[in-house]
């Protein structure tokens, strides 16, 4: 026994003292190796080797801040042999400039052939993507550059890729000023375009465009614009989604510090243009025009984006509701109401329309049955960050949590028939975050 005894706490002891140890080897490392990232695996690392290999020098991945691609190093065909080559974006180890770069590779024979370096036109990459631009069924590489954190002064630009003599080599085609970027079919002739946003948002007289450009010979050429609001002062993300065979843009912006709006953006075949129908140049409001800064999104889960509208107030004592409508050209079609703000998103169940209200006093929303005249409360819904909800749990169980926000409910009545059990709440709170 006693010998057991002695085991255990000589294991103990040694489990103590590799802690130990562990903590002394990492508090000898510098800062500077504490945030350089883990070095890649597989072809990350391969990659990683070839292009320090060219540089003579050492480098760390970047990844793009925002987009559908937004890994340091992305693989795609650009060559169009079958194989995956790749796109890195990196900054050189011990550059004392801000200076982003990328290089491009082309697998060859198991082995990767990195371009020369290409110099960012900013000091960090916000976007990426590719698409074939000129009919050549060979891809174009369109990196959008910001320089130093700026809402509307991004850089786009379009690079060609080939191999010659065994060499990748990167061609920088053509660039344009812009604040937001999509490449895709926008004119529906089966090849690729670039919508920009362009919005110079420190200046409210400076006219806000969509604008599609088609690339021929090497340049971005302009096909159509269209206006837009310029009274936004952020866009918060421009989305596509295909409607009835047209590819519809869905760009939400920032109004008045804290409110948004969503502007439609689509190529009219009949008429061979670029439209906004949510544009009126007379009018002082777009008809999206809603308090917070909520997104469009498919709140349905059924593949089709929806736009919230404001809808009004039962009451003064309550919330404004809002409508989730879906845009369908000649109009839009109510899918669904509810609360919509940056706090809490509650789709309303079918049988509450225009029965149920909501008053909100700080973190508490509470719902009514309001049919009678005589407001019936059906529960208090509370939206709570995880330091608080220790002391909250007292008096309100949990639903569920989205991102470190926790949501609970307090049931009040159960007569009413539109009351409503957890499972039913908690199927009610949209994730729109």
């Amino acid at each position: 026994m006693k010998l057991r005894v002695r085991q255990a706490i000589y294991a103990i002891l040694a489990v103590a003292a590799f802690a130990l140890l562990i903590i002394v080897i990492t508090n000898s490392q510098s800062p500077e190796s504490l945030m350089n990232p883990p070095e890649a695996a597989g072809d990350y690392k391969n990659i990683q080797n070839v292009i320090e290999k060219s540089l003579g020098d050492g480098i760390i991945l970047k990844a793009p801040n925002e987009g559908e691609y937004t890994t340091s190093i992305t693989y795609l065909d650009l060559n169009t042999d079958g194989e995956n080559d790749a796109v890195a974006f990196y900054r050189i180890k011990n550059d004392d400039t801000s200076a982003i770069y990328m290089s491009v590779l082309l697998k060859s024979d198991s082995k990767w052939l990195a371009s020369e370096p290409i110099k960012g036109k900013g000091n960090d990459v916000l976007e990426f993507s590719f698409g074939d631009l000129n009919y050549d069924s060979v891809p174009e590489i369109v990196v959008g550059w910001n320089m130093f954190d700026s809402k509307d002064n991004n850089t786009l630009s379009v690079y060609g890729v080939s191999n010659k003599n065994g060499e990748t080599q990167v061609e920088t085609c053509d660039s344009v000023i812009y604040t937001k970027m999509c490449v895709a079919d926008v004119c529906a002739e089966g090849r690729n375009e670039i919508l920009l946003i362009k919005n110079t948002f420190n200046d409210e007289t400076s006219p806000a465009t969509a604008t599609v450009y088609e690339f021929v010979d090497n340049k971005l050429k302009v096909i159509d614009t269209a206006q837009l609001v310029a009274a936004v002062s952020d866009y918060r993300q421009l989305q596509l989604q295909n409607v009835s065979g047209t590819n519809v843009f869905y760009l939400d912006g920032v109004v008045e510090a804290e409110n948004m709006i969503t502007e439609i953006i689509y190529w009219n075949k009949t008429a061979a243009a670029l439209e906004n129908p949510t544009y009126a140049k007379e009018a002082q409001e777009v008809v999206s025009y809603r308090e917070g800064t909520v997104c469009s999104s498919d709140i349905n889960n059924d593949g089709i984006i929806e736009i919230p509208f404001a809808a009004g107030k039962a009451a003064e004592q309550y919330v404004e509701l809002t409508d989730w409508k879906q845009f369908e050209f000649k109009d839009y079609v109510n899918i669904a109401s509810g609360i919509c703000s940056d706090e809490l998103v509650f789709v309303y169940p079918q049988q509450w329309e225009n029965a149920v209200a909501v008053s909100h006093k700080g973190k508490v929303w509470s719902f009514y049955d309001i049919r009678s005249g005589e407001p019936e409360k059906l529960f208090d819904l509370v939206v709570s960050d995880i330091s608080e909800w220790q002391t909250l749990s007292k008096q309100y169980d949990k639903l569920t949590i989205y991102y470190g926000t926790i949501y609970g409910v307090k049931l009040i009545s159960s007569d009413s028939d539109l009351s409503l059990s957890k499972n039913e709440i908690t199927d009610c709170i949209i994730n729109n975050r």
